[in-house]
């Protein structure tokens, strides 16, 4: 005869165990990228518990659909490159997702929460990763050491070279100069470029 507690025991080992095998979301780190098919094989940070107790981490997952913010069919969007060791957030489609994605719905998998169904989406990192993210109010691009922003004003920006433009205004100013005030000399008088403003 069991009792009660070793049925309560019982149950709650198949409940976890089914628990286990559903997956909602991890946190993740891109292995390899490939920009022509825009997949991902993805490494999800952690361990999982197998039926024998023991801790495994987690198999990589290969050809992972990489969530950019596109819309326009294809048309309008952003991109930006991506290297081995970035952080993402995996997230795992509550049923298969190989019949939207192929554009086919003749599958009948009806596997749910799996590890097959992970989605990629970049941006997720530790504490430790510095921001580059220097201006909270605007709107920033930034990629090495070339930052542009949009503000309620303007367009601005500093170049991994050192240029620096801002557009605002009516006007455009590059390294300082206007290109609306900015004047030339008369040559056939002699004068050059003066490179100062009216």
């Amino acid at each position: 005869m069991q009792t009660d507690n070793e049925i309560k025991d019982i149950i709650g080992g198949w409940i976890d165990n089914k628990i286990n095998n559903i997956h909602t979301a991890l946190p993740g780190k891109i292995v390899e990228y490939n920009p022509a098919t825009n997949r991902a094989s993805v490494q999800p940070v952690g361990t999982y518990q197998t039926a024998d107790y023991r801790e495994l981490a987690y198999p990589v997952i290969y050809n992972v659909p990489v969530q950019f913010p596109i819309g326009m069919g294809g048309s309008a969007g952003c991109t930006f490159p991506l290297s081995a060791g970035d952080g993402c957030l995996l997230v795992f489609a509550e049923r298969q997702t190989d019949n939207f994605i192929s554009k086919n719905n003749n599958s009948d998998d009806i596997r749910t929460h799996s590890l097959n169904d992970a989605l990629c989406i970049p941006g997720l990192y530790t504490n430790a990763t510095q921001s580059n993210i220097e201006h909270s109010s605007s709107v920033c691009l930034f990629n090495g050491g070339s930052m542009v922003q949009l503000t309620g004003s303007g367009f601005s920006g500093t170049l991994a070279d050192g240029t620096t433009f801002n557009f605002s205004g009516g006007d455009l100013t590059v390294n300082g100069i206007s290109l609306v005030h900015h004047t030339h000399g008369n040559v056939e008088n002699g004068g050059g470029n003066t490179g100062q403003p009216q």
